[in-house]
């Protein structure tokens, strides 16, 4: 095998690695311009370098929504709705990181998705890479097990000969 083919896939994936980090800064930017922020697409930016950081976006929308609360001129049911939008796309990092690290990989979505937050879980930012791609060997190891045939016995003779 060429290290071209090996290399090809493992730079779709660091793509889409990107891709994610441009849908949460999308969606957290959409976020505070309908809240009425005024420098939204400055922070849309910031949410894509947090996100490139491998660090949550609630870093950013935490303090947002203090301003939303304490200086925004909506009334209560605005604020209330943007600031349940404002937390959604600051925890939607969380969701697509897993779902999009496992695109690509002949895997189940559950498998992936429940070895990244059991990895996170148990060793923190570097775990969600590892707990992900243990959990998935593991399943291929466990399957390729299952689907293999146990080789027949050769059949014995039971006749005694005196």
């Amino acid at each position: 095998m060429r290290s071209i083919d090996y290399l090809l896939p493992l730079s779709a994936q660091s793509l889409l690695g990107g891709r994610r980090c441009v849908y949460s800064g999308l969606v957290v930017g959409h976020g505070l311009l309908g809240s009425g922020h005024t420098a939204a697409g400055i922070l849309a930016v910031v949410t894509l370098i947090i996100g490139i950081v491998q660090l949550p976006a609630l870093i950013l929308t935490i303090p947002v929504l203090a301003w939303l609360w304490g200086a925004g001129d909506g009334g209560t049911a605005f604020n209330l709705v943007m600031s349940l939008y404002i937390v959604v796309a600051g925890l939607s990092d969380g969701v697509l990181k897993p779902l999009l690290l496992g695109r690509g990989v002949d895997v189940p979505m559950p498998v992936v998705l429940i070895g990244a937050l059991g990895g996170m879980v148990s060793m923190g930012l570097l775990g969600l890479f590892v707990g992900a791609a243990v959990l998935s060997v593991g399943y291929r190891l466990f399957m390729s097990w299952v689907v293999s045939e146990v080789p027949a016995l050769p059949e014995q003779s039971t006749s005694s000969d005196s």
